[in-house]
C-alpha cells in the first residue's frame, strides 16, 4: 500500500514538473540570449523530442549550433526550417552564411527554365499551403456561381459569370500546383553530410573505387538505397555511393 501511494505521489510530482514545448522553447531562448548555447541546444532538442516542430524552433536551434561551430547540425536545422516555410528570409540568409563555412564548393548545373520558375514562384509555399489556397478559392468560386444562378439582372449576372470563371480557373491552377509540389517533395529526398570527411564510392561496397570526397555540411540528393549505402547526387551532377552513417536525411 505504501509503495502504491509513493508511486502515485511521484507520478503527480512528475506531472506537475513536466514542461510544455512552449516552456522549453522560452527557456531555450533565455539560455541563447545569455550565450549559453550548449544548454540552449539541449533545451530546444527537448521541444523537438516532444513531437513539436516549428520554423522558430528549428531556426533558433540552428543558430545555437552555428554559434558553437557545429556546421553540419546548423545547416541541417536551417534546411528543416526552410522546409516548413520556404519564404523565410532570415533562415535563407543564415543558411547562406553557414554554407560559406563548409569545405566543399560545388558548382550547380544551370537550372532549366521550369526549375527556375518553380524556385521563384511555386516553391515559395509548401504544397499544403497551395492546397489551402486551392480549397479556399473553390469555396469562393462556389459562392459566386450561386450568386450567378440566382441573379436576375443581366449586367450583374455577367459580372458574376466572369468572376466565377476566373476563380474556378484559379482553383484548378492551384490544384495542379499542389499536385506538382507534392509529387516533387515525395520524389526528392535530401540529406546533409555529418561525417568530417567521407569517401563517395562508385558502387555500394567498401572495396569499391573512390569517386570523390565530401565533407561535413554538404547537401546531397538521395536517389537510391541499398542496405547501408545511399546513392547520392550533387548539384553539379556527380553521382556516387555513400555510407548511410555519414549523412542525415532531412
Amino acid at each position: 500500500m505504501k509503495n502504491f501511494i509513493l508511486a502515485i505521489l511521484l507520478l503527480a510530482i512528475g506531472t506537475v514538473q513536466a514542461k510544455t514545448p512552449q516552456e522549453f522553447f522560452e527557456q531555450g531562448n533565455i539560455q541563447y540570449q545569455e550565450e549559453k548555447y550548449n544548454e540552449a541546444i539541449e533545451t530546444y532538442l527537448k521541444v523537438i523530442n516532444q513531437g513539436y516542430e516549428s520554423v522558430e524552433v528549428y531556426f533558433n536551434l540552428a543558430n545555437a549550433y552555428y554559434k558553437t561551430n557545429f556546421t553540419a547540425e546548423a545547416i541541417y536545422f536551417y534546411e528543416k526550417a526552410l522546409a516548413l516555410d520556404p519564404a523565410k528570409i532570415d533562415v535563407k540568409v543564415n543558411l547562406e552564411y553557414a554554407n560559406r563555412s563548409i569545405i566543399d564548393n560545388i558548382k550547380a548545373v544551370p537550372k532549366s527554365t521550369f526549375d527556375k520558375f518553380n524556385d521563384l514562384f511555386l516553391a515559395v509555399f509548401p504544397y499544403d499551403t497551395w492546397a489551402i489556397l486551392a480549397v479556399s478559392c473553390s469555396l469562393i468560386a462556389g459562392l459566386i456561381w450561386m450568386l450567378f444562378f440566382f441573379s436576375t439582372q443581366p449586367s450583374v449576372k455577367k459580372l458574376y459569370f466572369t468572376l466565377a470563371t476566373i476563380t474556378s480557373l484559379s482553383c484548378l491552377i492551384g490544384l495542379v500546383i499542389t499536385a506538382q509540389q507534392y509529387k516533387r517533395k515525395q520524389n526528392t529526398t535530401y540529406a546533409i553530410v555529418f561525417a568530417n570527411q567521407v569517401e563517395v564510392k562508385n558502387a555500394p561496397r567498401e572495396s569499391a573505387t573512390e569517386n570523390f570526397v565530401l565533407h561535413e555540411g554538404t547537401k546531397v540528393s538521395v536517389i537510391d538505397v541499398i542496405g547501408d549505402w545511399e546513392k547520392i547526387k550533387l548539384t553539379d551532377g556527380q553521382v556516387g555511393w555513400i555510407s548511410s552513417q555519414a549523412i542525415k536525411k532531412l
